[in-house]
């Protein structure tokens, strides 16, 4: 049992995922989906009435993605002429098999009940072997998640969400672009983690596991149950607020049942109810499955890395065998293998077994200077970008002007220009600075950490297969939040076969949420709320409407500012609100990622605003929080009023190496 490992608070005996009466029919079809039916078959069922399954679909296991398509294609086509014989009221002559579908929908049906439900049709993979696969890999990761779980303060019943999002597959990878254990989008993950194309953590399952936790800490500040939280997991906790606003309701059954958001689908529906069934069936694992031989945990020792240095180098150095320096190390990135990266500075490095600081100590003797470098291994060459400066690229590249400039020839000032291409020497090795090896400092150990055993895990199992055509990074520099967003993950596993864009044949869905709960939205007045860092100078140009005009519109003195919170009137003559909302959005968006391509956030920690705090002044206290991510963390506070003793909820940033 995944979550036995970990213990309440004090005090904390009640459990926060007891069953809704309301919900256990859908709990009921879910543990069926996990228990039940394997991936060679699959329910054709109602996508609102789990109860009606129309029937069981088998395929033959050798049979194409295009064959299975086939097959549920007819098959719906058959349930759909069913339904509109009963529409019609021809229920002569029904097999018992009809007659139970007929009885399904009630004494009191309508024509257009059985009209509405052809387009709740809905197919759903089996789960059965994968959550069979899944509980014996579950094993390799209990205690470490069980750790981190309890150490952030979180339900240790969640321990159980990778059944649902990955069936703990370390390199499960969604159509969306979800990756890892816990099947973080780029976007969301990029809050917590490194994402780009030389480390992605969210394949690493301790920092992916910490960053989960924190970002159901984030939901549950934000929705206050956690029911609600884990469906915010999926769905955002934006949307779930709205859902408690519109329903005057924290009930995950009355939100699942009665939302109509127009994102609220089938996926965020049943994400709460596939949660529960694969918590009960983790419970109780030997009664649906029999004896289950799991996998055994083991222990690594992670080892942060002062400088960058080739894997290869890393191996030998530390005596790891490579394939087992593969296995615990999976957020490393095929560039970082195939050697034209090296291991970037910082990075926390895993090897096998409790090292004593000793042995540490011996392989850092091992390693010699001259294979330690400043910076990032480069592709080369540079082709000068507009506004660079022949400074800007040997910064950038982790190299003096003087080595820059002999590397291409060069003798005293050497201009350049837009499109010249600059050859771009190995950043400087530890050995060719002052002090040589008598520089570098020996490294400790951090404490030793749960790791699986990679005799025990083939690399099938615990790597993604490697791509041929990942984007590289820049080749001088760290790459821009564009260059990040661009990089492209590992492509989808053939076993996960898909039939359709409605049917989910996954263990439910991919996150779909977004972590930033900001409302961009136009009133029905005209009327915005003012976010921050907004200006009336980007009010002006989103509407294209002179700031004259605004400040006229909302009698604006001339050198009035708009502050955070404020209400605006628009003029959307010219822009019309959707456009004006998609301009403010992308803005934002740009703002964040760029943050985030050189920040993550490692915690949090609650403030009791003092006699005389505003948001500038507490945001200056706290270093590289920006204003907009103290505002997403405190989403009902009015910092036009921010009153003594209130108390807000900050985040913790630390920067992150993006070489």
């Amino acid at each position: 049992m995944l979550f036995s490992h970990v213990e309440r608070a004090v005090g904390d005996t009640a459990d926060p995922f007891t069953h809704p009466p309301a919900l256990e029919r859908d709990i009921r079809f879910w543990i069926r989906v996990y228990t039940e039916v394997t991936t060679d078959q699959g329910l054709l069922h109602d996508d609102w009435n789990l109860d009606l399954v129309y029937e069981v679909l088998r395929f033959d296991p050798a049979s194409s993605p295009t064959q299975r398509e086939r097959i549920v294609h007819d098959a719906k086509s058959r349930y759909a002429a069913l339904l509109r014989r009963f529409a019609e009221g021809a229920t002569d002559d029904l097999t018992a098999h009809e007659r139970r579908i007929w009885h399904a929908f009630g004494d009191k049906a309508r024509p257009s009940d059985f009209r509405d439900a052809i387009e709740r049709i809905r197919f759903q993979l089996g789960q059965a072997d994968r959550f069979h696969e899944g509980l014996i890999r579950a094993a390799v990761w209990e205690r470490q998640i069980a750790r981190t779980l309890s150490e952030h303060g979180v339900p240790p019943e969640i321990a159980a969400l990778p059944h649902v999002e990955s069936s703990f597959n370390l390199a499960a990878y969604s159509k969306v672009g979800a990756a890892g254990l816990w099947q973080f989008m780029p976007s969301t993950a990029r809050r917590y983690m490194r994402v780009d194309s030389i480390v992605d953590e969210r394949l690493d399952p301790y920092s992916a596991t910490a960053a989960a936790a924190n970002l159901m800490l984030y939901n549950y500040r934000l929705v206050g149950t956690w029911p609600l939280a884990v469906t915010a997991y999926n769905h955002g906790p934006g949307g779930l607020r709205r859902a408690q606003d519109e329903l005057g309701t924290s009930d995950i059954a009355v939100i699942v049942k009665r939302f109509q958001g127009s994102t609220f689908g089938f996926a965020s529906r049943n994400f709460y109810v596939a949660f529960l069934a694969a918590l009960e069936v983790d419970r109780n694992a030997d009664k649906y499955f029999g004896p289950i031989t799991r996998l055994p945990d083991t222990e690594s020792t992670p080892v942060e890395l002062p400088d960058y240095t080739s894997v290869d180098a890393l191996a030998k150095a530390f005596k790891v065998d490579m394939g087992a320096l593969r296995v615990l190390n999976p957020a490393l990135r095929p560039p970082i293998w195939n050697g034209s990266r090296l291991v970037p500075r910082g990075y926390r490095l895993r090897l096998p077994g409790t090292q004593p600081e000793s042995e540490i100590a011996a392989g850092w003797a091992r390693l010699p200077s001259s294979q330690r470098y400043l910076a990032q291994k480069n592709d080369g060459s540079h082709r000068v970008r507009r506004g660079e400066t022949l400074a800007g690229v040997a910064a950038a590249s982790g190299v003096s002007m003087a080595r820059l400039s002999a590397a291409n020839g060069w003798t005293g000032a050497h201009a350049i220009a837009r499109g010249d291409v600059v050859r771009i020497p190995m950043p400087a090795s530890r050995a060719e600075t002052a002090g040589g090896a008598a520089a570098v400092a020996a490294v400790t150990p951090s404490p030793p950490e749960l790791s699986p055993n990679p005799s025990a895990l083939s690399p099938a199992e615990a790597l993604p297969a490697p791509v041929a055509d990942t984007v590289p990074p820049p080749a001088v520099s760290a790459p821009s939040p564009a260059e990040v967003k661009a990089a492209r993950p590992p492509s989808e596993p053939v076993s996960a076969r898909q039939t359709s864009n409605k049917d989910s044949l996954l263990p439910v869905a991919s996150p779909t949420g977004n972590s930033d709960t900001t409302n961009y939205e136009v009133g029905t007045d005209n009327t915005v709320i003012v976010q921050a860092t907004e200006t009336l100078g980007h009010f002006a140009d989103w509407t294209r409407v002179d700031s004259q005009l605004l400040r006229r519109l909302n009698k604006l003195h001339k050198n009035a500012v708009v502050t955070q919170g404020a209400r605006l009137k628009l003029d959307f003559s010219r822009v019309a609100a959707a456009q004006f909302v998609e301009a403010r959005r992308e803005y934002h968006r740009g703002l964040q990622e760029t943050f985030f391509a050189g920040h993550r956030i490692a915690a949090t920690e609650n403030y009791t605003v003092k006699r005389g705090d505003s948001l500038w002044t507490i945001v200056q206290q706290h270093a590289d929080v920006p204003f907009w991510l103290v505002a997403q963390y405190n989403p009902d506070v009015n910092f036009k009023d921010i009153r003594p003793g209130t108390i807000l909820t900050l985040p913790q940033v630390v920067g992150i190496n993006r070489q």
